[in-house]
């Protein structure tokens, strides 16, 4: 086995478990101190009913805290929305997280917890299906208008409505009634309540991802155009930790401490110098050189053997720190368009992909089995001895490849066809797509030429088959969707749902539909896994779907032996605002 191998599909099921299992509470007051509220318990866990959860302290400042100093991070690519509505960019939110802030957050000590951000304390009741949020007095927005629960609710209001894609700000309202009709209600000046369709803890979860940001009402409603990073500036648009002041596309963004901010003692960078890397070379020799303090995310363009070779050149003073499930790796099929519209096909290239040899030549032996639901339905065990997943050159392979090529005979396709793949130039999506296409070319005679892009453009282009009636203009493509929440839920909103982030032909099956809605508010684990079941055999088939798990990936994190404060976050899309973060030189 390789030193770099992370998990595999024996040891893989009992992190995500440890994950997942967090029940401990905190509470306590702070009028003026970060506040913090009650620990959530795995995913699909009811809340309790009539609990309050009182805002506690920060996190201590300890004697080693320091202020001062401006960070330099570097960032995967560039930003794509400075808006997080609908938004599903990964880069993006790395920009916008630190500007804004959110009801409640993912704690950044103990990094499994939700605390409030925005609020004081929350209280759930109507049997769990009430969460009613206090709003803390005396917040004030850059431009130094009041920030108040009215705020609060013209922004859940944007993200829930359902005319819209709910990228990762609305997936909270795969629980609430409808936003608009008293899923979100504005109570008074201080107070919002959310009524959920059924009671859940993954709502407080979803909800508290760093998508789900508080923007101006007053600037929103003036016409100010808040995807624009000059607007932002120009408007003094923000409430969070840092200030943005200075944004050159496609080299970097610049941002400066918040003098005002109202959470006290945060934060302490005087400023973050954000620099837009695309090049893996050009990274690898900023880290060496000592030019960049950390990573903004887990997600660096850099291979597992690269992040790992870091370390090493660098004697100890960069570090690769893992987040755990992070990534589905998926290769996306355009259906609206022949042949993907065909099952056989779909089926025919499922079976002839050699998920070992893609794992090796590109994520080193550190992918998990490319199972659709992550192990959380059957386990890794049992799905890498299903068709397709199963070695090649092991039991079973060279029936798996005779199936692929009688199926493709029968789709009419016996030598193959042309295609293309389309792919953003970013982390190892070309690299994905390279082995992808030559294990197609050699086992099934499907061929095309990679095209690469970079990362806005090429989410748009992948946008051109959302609209109604448009097939879109590209057919292949390697992706990856980063997991929001440790559940079921999260992948399905991710990948599965109509209006799901990586679901860009707006695919969708009533019988999935039908699965997901039933596991949803399933509370008993053992009756919800064996819905969830059925739901991945269906998917695994072929027989109506989108996307091919190719292996579920760990990202890294590269933080520098200067950084203090940083402990790993849950999942990859949250810990962006760095106001607890310090620089110790």
């Amino acid at each position: 086995m390789s030193r770099h191998r992370l998990f595999n599909s024996g040891t893989f099921i009992p992190l995500v478990a440890a994950m997942l299992l967090v029940i401990a509470v905190a509470c306590g007051s702070s009028a003026t101190a970060t506040p913090r509220a009650q620990a959530v318990a795995a995913t699909n866990t009811p809340v309790p009913t009539a609990a309050a959860q009182a805002a506690t302290q920060a996190p201590a400042i300890t004697g080693d805290a320091k202020y001062g100093g401006v960070a330099r991070m570097s960032a995967y690519a560039d930003t794509k929305d400075w808006d997080p509505k609908g938004s599903s960019s990964l880069s993006s939110i790395q920009a916008v997280s630190q500007l804004y802030n959110q009801i409640v957050q993912m704690d950044t000590t103990d990094t499994s917890l939700v605390v409030c951000d925005l609020c004081s304390s929350w209280e759930t009741s109507n049997g769990g299906q009430t969460f009613t949020f206090k709003i803390r007095d005396g917040i004030k927005w850059l431009d130094g208008k009041d920030l108040t629960a009215d705020d609060v609710v013209f922004s859940m209001l944007r993200y829930g409505d359902l005319d819209a894609s709910s990228g990762r700000s609305g997936l909270w309202r795969n629980y609430t009634l409808e936003a608009n009709a008293g899923g979100v209600n504005l109570i008074d000046g201080n107070t919002v309540e959310f009524n959920l369709q059924f009671p859940s803890g993954a709502f407080i979860k979803f909800l508290a991802v760093d998508y789900v940001k508080v923007l101006p009402k007053h600037l929103l409603e003036a016409g100010i155009d808040m995807n624009q990073a000059e607007s932002i500036i120009d408007n003094k648009s923000g409430s969070g930790p840092f200030v943005l002041d200075e944004y050159q596309r496609g080299n970097f963004y610049k941002v400066s401490k918040n003098e005002n901010y109202f959470k006290e003692g945060r934060p302490f960078f005087d400023g973050i110098d954000h620099f837009i890397i695309t090049d893996t070379g050009t990274l690898l020799a900023q880290f060496k050189a000592g030019q960049i303090d950390m990573s903004n995310g887990g997600f660096t363009n850099l291979s597992p053997t690269q992040a790992f070779q870091v370390e090493i050149d660098t004697n100890g003073a960069m570090r690769p720190v893992a987040v755990s499930p992070s990534a589905d790796w998926g290769l996306m099929m355009n259906v609206k368009k022949a042949p993907f519209d065909d099952p056989r096909v779909r089926e025919a290239i499922q079976l002839a992909i050699d998920y070992q040899q893609w794992n090796s030549l590109v994520f080193d032996d550190t992918s998990g089995v490319g199972c659709p639901l992550m192990g959380l339905a059957h386990t890794f065990e049992e799905c890498v001895q299903w068709p397709g997943l199963r070695p090649k050159d092991g039991p079973g392979g060279a029936e798996d490849m005779a199936r692929a090529k009688q199926l493709m005979a029968d789709a009419g396709f016996p030598n193959g066809f042309k295609t293309r793949y389309d792919v953003r130039q970013v982390g190892t999506y070309p690299d994905q797509c390279a082995v992808i296409k030559e294990q197609l070319k050699k086992a099934l005679g499907i061929d095309g030429e990679i095209t690469t892009y970079p990362s806005a453009a090429g989410y748009s282009l992948f946008g051109t088959s959302r609209e109604e009636g448009s097939a879109g203009d590209w057919e292949l493509a390697c992706q990856g969707e980063g997991q929001v929440v440790l559940d079921v839920d999260g992948i399905m909103g991710g990948v599965y749902r109509k209006g799901a982030t990586r679901n860009y032909t707006d695919w969708h099956n009533d019988q999935v539909d039908a699965w997901f809605e039933l596991q949803k508010v399933e509370q008993d684990p053992a009756k919800r896994r064996e819905i969830n079941k059925e739901l991945e055999t269906f998917l695994f088939t072929q027989q109506d779907n989108h996307w091919i798990t190719l292996g579920w990936g760990i990202l890294q994190w590269i933080i520098g032996e200067d950084i203090r404060g940083f402990n790993a976050p849950e999942t990859v899309q949250t810990h962006f605002k760095h106001e607890d973060l310090w620089l110790d030189r």
